[in-house]
């Protein structure tokens, strides 16, 4: 009887709402999994936002606001009224129990001068400043970009941001023409050329990746500056570009290689030479790759800190790299103009991402198909 009622089938309608409801749990499994990995994402996001947000936020605020205490997040100014030609703070003063709008005149030790700018000649001496509020508005100090920019680091020199930021460009364009010229056809013969050992030469460039920088940083810079007299210039940083680096080989090797090889047959039976090939085939469907090795490129190029260092010791042929910790090293630093000039550094690299997004995501996806 309880065997019979066990092995008794589902009715149509028994079997649909059974199907109804496993559905709807795989769905709210689906909907928890998809929310916690988003949470996830965006918590991990947030330690990487935080700290652009609080210096994009820091080079719109006045040099007062930059240490006030608590800190705030919106960039405050004081509230000035000009007296008697003579921009003034405002303040909110308790005198006598009553809250009164009043323009500070001076302070010391502790205690305040005060003047009504309703009525001028009333002044208020000798008031406590903890009895005094400064009366502030949220206002955003976009001169702060201007200043930074056109502040001169070596006033001597009359040297400033434009001139690094001048130089961070000049270093990072032609490190980027040297790089696609030189690894482009390197790669290209590791991937379709049959010559012989070229497989133990694709290996032995491949392990120049395991050298460290500060191995070679040594003989290359003695290299640089005692055998071509190169210092102080900007040939040290750019010629190596010229001459292809493992990493960038091996990028694009691995993306000719997902090429069809019978394009490149069909070209060698019109008669095409390897550098036909090379030129007009294999290049133009190698955009993706390309633009990921640029702005790859460029990323290096314009935060590279140590090659400068290295070799640059003039201030007018300093980087944006090393203005900015030039003009930190300062005795007196104004935070919220070398927040400004942080984010003028870190601009150029957002939207070489975002210029290329498309592009460079493709191309990291295919440069990994094929061994």
């Amino acid at each position: 009887m309880g065997q019979s009622a066990l092995s008794k089938p589902l009715s149509a309608e028994e079997f649909e709402r059974l199907h109804l409801r496993q559905h709807q749990w795989a769905q709210i499994r689906r909907s928890l999994t998809q929310l916690l990995s988003h949470l996830l994402i965006l918590i991990v996001g947030m330690f990487f936002l935080i700290p652009f947000l609080w210096m994009l936020i820091t080079s719109f605020k006045s040099d007062r606001d930059v240490f006030r205490t608590p800190p705030t997040w919106l960039p405050y100014d004081n509230v000035t009224v000009k007296i008697h030609g003579q921009e003034l703070l405002l303040y909110q003063v308790q005198i006598e129990g009553e809250t009164k709008e009043l323009a500070l005149l001076k302070v010391a030790e502790g205690l305040g001068d005060f003047v009504d700018p309703q009525n001028p000649e009333i002044v208020y001496s000798q008031v406590r400043m903890r009895f005094a509020e400064p009366i502030l508005k949220v206002g955003l100090r976009w001169r702060n970009y201007i200043d930074a920019m056109s502040r001169a680091t070596r006033p001597g020199l009359g040297v400033n941001f434009w001139t690094y930021f001048k130089n961070s460009l000049i270093i990072a364009f032609f490190t980027i023409i040297g790089t696609l010229l030189s690894n482009s056809p390197v790669a290209y013969a590791f991937a379709r050329i049959n010559f012989p050992g070229r497989q133990a030469f694709f290996i032995f460039v491949l392990a120049t990746m395991m050298l460290p920088y500060q191995v070679t940083m040594i003989p290359l810079y003695l290299f640089f500056n005692e055998t071509l007299h190169w210092g102080d210039s900007f040939l040290p940083l750019i010629v190596p570009a010229f001459f292809a680096n493992a990493y960038d080989v091996f990028l694009l090797r691995q993306f000719f290689k997902t090429i069809p090889e019978e394009l490149a047959d069909a070209a060698r039976v019109d008669g095409a030479s390897e550098l036909d090939i090379f030129l007009r085939i294999m290049l133009p469907l190698s955009v993706p790759v390309l633009a990921t090795v640029t702005v790859f490129t460029f990323l290096y190029a314009w935060n590279d800190f140590q090659g400068p260092l290295l070799y640059l010791t003039s201030p007018q042929n300093f980087t944006m790299s090393l203005g900015l910790q030039d003009f930190k090293g300062q005795r007196i630093v104004a935070w919220n103009l070398l927040m400004a000039a942080s984010v003028v550094f870190t601009v150029p690299i957002i939207i070489a991402f975002f210029f290329a997004q498309r592009t460079f995501i493709e191309g990291i996806a295919l440069t990994g198909i094929k061994g």
